[in-house]
């Protein structure tokens, strides 16, 4: 990959990164596709968000990527938002602009939706239940209930957060069923045999990889299919324990790439080439 004096760049704001592949990924694709930009990870916290976007701005930077924790908390500094960021309320994909404004989109709902499509895995007309209704979280719930999902069970800390997310989203869709789980217990309770169980929460991936997002006793028994949306590790505690259990699980890669590969095209314009991609990054991963 050759950087030139007029190369232009594109980060990725977040914290924890250093496990992220989306260097690889963008870095690739730029090359593949003859775009001068290169794509760095800098570690950037909630405290020093705005300072590090308007070090983006200054740098001439053609955009960014955003992730943990900063999904929700960089809404504060958009100039204009997509539709996908109005209706879910978080943001990974910021363009800037020739006069410098920024644009924020969501492309992990529409990439997570893909990866299903891909797997073969059957959504549409079901019951959903998912762990986390963050900045990842509120993107996939909307996704997959405008796609066809009929009901979602939501696992969430902050029950007054979940609260709030399902009064906005049912303004939105408003003839879907959406049960928030007021302790781990009910979740449990109320998760059917056989569900699409989602985890999109942090809990197993880089500094919380030995955290699991719910006691995994509570799943025995319950035949799911497990989507872990973290990537780094591929196999991650709640993964490792529901292969234990006979379930079939999926990690988060096939998201990453897809969703990835959306905003590729609002920087560039151009389609990334998925299966080079996720050909090379699995032989990064393998190595």
């Amino acid at each position: 990959m050759k950087v030139s004096g007029k190369t232009r760049l594109i980060g990725l704001l977040g914290d924890p990164i250093s496990h992220s592949l989306s260097p690889a990924m963008h870095n690739l694709s730029f090359e593949d596709k003859a775009e001068d930009y290169v794509y760095l990870c800098l570690p950037t916290g909630k405290d020093r968000l705005k300072e590090s976007l308007e070090a983006l701005k200054n740098f001439g930077a053609k955009g960014s990527n955003i992730t943990y924790p900063n999904k929700i908390e960089i809404l504060k500094y958009l100039d204009r938002e997509s539709e996908e960021v109005k209706i879910i309320g978080s943001c990974n994909t910021l363009l800037i602009d020739d006069n410098k404004k920024v644009i924020g989109y969501n492309t992990d709902g529409k990439g997570f939706v893909k990866s299903l499509e891909e797997n073969n895995i059957d959504f549409k007309n079901k019951k959903i239940a998912i762990m986390g209704c963050g900045g990842a979280g509120s993107a996939i719930i909307t996704a997959i209930l405008m796609a066809g999902a009929e009901e979602i069970l939501v696992k969430e800390m902050d029950l007054e957060k979940a609260e709030n997310f399902k009064k906005k989203i049912l303004t939105f869709i408003p003839n879907v069923k959406i049960t928030i789980a007021k302790d781990e217990k009910y979740f449990g309770e109320k998760l059917e045999k056989g569900s699409l169980l989602i985890n999109a929460t942090p809990c197993g991936m880089a500094k919380n990889e030995k955290i699991f997002p719910i006691n995994p006793e509570i799943l025995r028994g319950k035949d799911l299919i497990l989507y872990d949306i973290i990537y780094s590790p591929l196999e991650s505690p709640l993964i490792k324990k529901c292969k234990e259990y006979g379930y079939k699980t999926f990690n988060g890669i096939n998201m990453m790439i897809n969703q990835g590969a959306i905003s590729f095209k609002i920087w560039t314009g151009k389609d990334m080439n998925i299966e080079k991609v996720k050909k090379e990054i699995l032989k990064l991963i393998e190595s």
